[in-house]
């Protein structure tokens, strides 16, 4: 990974210093390009289809004279309209998860709940599905060490306490389901077939979005360690074992299109997988979301082949991506050793006979080659690397195509640090149960990144945009109590903690020290405007408190049983 001042926000498999290919265990699709596939039933299935114009292996030449570089001027597709009204955090997260979904998870986790006769099991309403996530979403806010000490009443936080039991909460944890597990067609062949409703809605906001100019594709990793047949393990990965995801993003994080990992039965087209193998096969597959030419698009060495950036050229899409030197048919790279006795930060290129590759072998303490469709050498810039040998900072210069990537890359790396920052903290064998989560977090973390991105164009303030903890936050404390009525539940024995024990005489007679006033407390304004049970009630106090309705200055003794602590509460004078 490069040292300097390249780095993006997250961390992110930029080329220099310490590159190295990622190992990848248990996957015999995943060696790139096929290049094993029989030559006459390659040359059927490059007969015709998308396909029908990309070079053999064997016909791949490359040169020495210089590459000609692509024109690449963007031109940004005009803003998407802006809503009549500016949405709230949870308004951005109803756009990936709606109402719809609730309603089906609720019915599907009482169909499961009846199928497997679980005692004592009440039906679930969609108001209890929609705290049980928002709920989910504030463990990972809190991140206490135990889900149960979220109900300990030493704690004592009124956003659990106030909403489900805790028994009934891992009830519905337990039996949480999107799909009927007995309608499953006999010929689906869907691994993540309990999952696929949840993701597919998520993946529909997704396409809906604008694309940025610069893209990136790479893995991310469910973490998971229980038991499931398309386990994956990803040597050098913060979370090495799990489910991967294969995703399209933008150099902001944004996620524009995903594709989940699954063996051979993993959605890539026949042809492609065979033709181009399953690394490239996952490009073209995920760059049917492109539309617009002149997208830069970058990803690693597991992605990259000769065949792919053909392809992507013809689309008008300009990629780019470290490589492994053995799918590009024995380019005549300099060697390692040739290239150490020069000095520090030179480079060697060669491109294809037709000039629509070119291959940049670039040596900084160690060897990094890049294939590219639009960029080579190009305008080369210098960067400041730490020289072991003089204790020293020494001057290196480095090709357009390095720098560009280095850029770049990081968009899903950056949507993985994100999520890994506030994730639902759950500890289950259940696969499905840990795919939930993390469509959830998802879902929220894009969220976010929309939002802020629609408060950018507005040019609102920095320090008047939420960051990603407060709009969490604040997307579970809606789908807790927005649209529910308030349930005023006492457990137990009244406490006797504020009344004095006549066996027990205070120390001294002095006055005690007047204490500092609470803090103010407003719930969301979606929550003070739902027209749901805010009932008026008379606190009994000496003093009256100031009325918190705009433009009133007048004292009340009315609350709102559901908004608490706000007198004169606007749900009394919604007409």
């Amino acid at each position: 990974m490069i040292s300097g001042e390249d780095r993006d926000e997250a961390e992110v498999p930029l080329v220099g210093e310490e590159v190295e290919i990622e190992a990848v265990e248990g996957q015999d699709e995943e060696d790139g390009e096929n290049y094993e596939l029989e030559e006459a039933d390659r040359n059927l299935l490059l007969e015709d289809g998308p396909f029908a114009n990309i070079t053999k292996k064997s016909d791949i030449e490359w040169r020495r004279t210089p590459f000609t570089p692509v024109n690449t001027t963007w031109e940004s597709p005009a803003p998407a309209p802006e809503p009549p009204e500016p949405l709230t955090p949870y308004g951005y997260f109803k756009q990936y998860v709606p109402s719809e979904m609730f309603q089906l998870m609720t019915t599907m986790t009482n169909i499961y709940a009846e199928q497997n006769a679980v005692r004592g099991y009440k039906h679930a309403s969609i108001s209890e599905i929609e705290a049980l996530v928002g709920l989910h979403l504030a463990t990972g806010a809190l991140g206490l060490p135990r889900v149960r000490m979220y109900w300990s009443s030493s704690i004592n936080i009124g956003l659990f306490r106030d909403t489900l039991s805790r028994n009934r909460f891992f009830q519905l944890r337990s039996n949480l389901h999107v799909v009927n597990n007995n309608e499953r067609p006999s010929e689906n062949t869907d691994v993540f077939y309990k999952v696929r409703p949840l993701y597919d809605s998520i993946r529909k906001r997704c396409l809906e979005l604008q694309m940025e100019e610069e893209l990136a594709i790479d893995e991310q990793i469910v973490p998971f360690r229980g038991k499931l047949s398309v386990l994956q393990y990803i040597k050098g990965k913060p979370e090495p074992w799990g489910v991967k995801i294969y995703f399209l993003c933008g150099k902001s994080g944004l996620a524009y299109d995903f594709l989940i990992y699954q063996g051979a039965t993993t959605e890539l087209s026949e042809q492609s997988k065979k033709v181009l193998g399953h690394g490239a096969g996952v490009v073209a597959h995920l760059c049917q979301r492109i539309q617009n030419p002149n997208h830069k698009l970058f990803f690693d060495n597991f992605f990259t082949t000769y065949n792919v950036l053909e392809v992507l050229a013809e689309k008008k899409i300009h990629a780019a991506g470290t490589a492994r030197v053995v799918r590009f048919a024995k380019p005549p790279l300099k060697s390692d050793k040739e290239m150490s006795k020069k000095e520090r930060g030179n480079h060697d290129v060669v491109r294809s006979r037709d000039g629509k590759v070119v291959l940049v072998k670039w040596f900084d303490n160690r060897s990094v080659v890049l294939a590219s469709n639009f960029v080579g050498v190009g305008d080369e810039d210098e960067v400041a690397r730490w020289q072991k040998k003089d204790g020293q900072f020494v001057t290196v210069k480095r090709p357009e195509v390095v720098k560009k990537y280095n850029k770049a890359m990081g968009g899903v790396d950056k949507l993985d640090q994100l999520i890994s920052l506030y994730r639902i903290t759950i500890r289950s064998r259940k696969w499905s149960l840990r795919m939930i989560t993390h469509a959830f977090d998802v879902a929220v973390v894009n969220s976010w990144l929309e939002y802020r991105r629609d408060k950018e164009r507005q040019g609102t303030q920095p320090p008047l945009v939420m960051d990603l903890l407060d709009f969490k936050l604040n997307v579970a404390e809606a789908l807790v109590r927005l649209g529910k009525p308030h349930a005023l539940r006492k457990r137990g024995r009244p406490s006797s903690s504020n009344t004095p024990s006549p066996c027990m005489s205070p120390p001294h007679h002095d006055e005690p020290p007047k204490k500092r006033g609470a803090m103010e407390k407003r719930p969301l304004q979606e929550v003070q405007t739902d027209m749901l049970d805010h009932m008026p009630n008379y606190d009994a106090k000496k003093e009256a408190t100031r009325c918190k309705l705009p433009g009133c200055s007048g004292k009340t003794h009315v609350y709102c049983d559901k908004c608490q602590e706000r007198p004169g509460c606007p749900g009394f004078n919604i007409p």
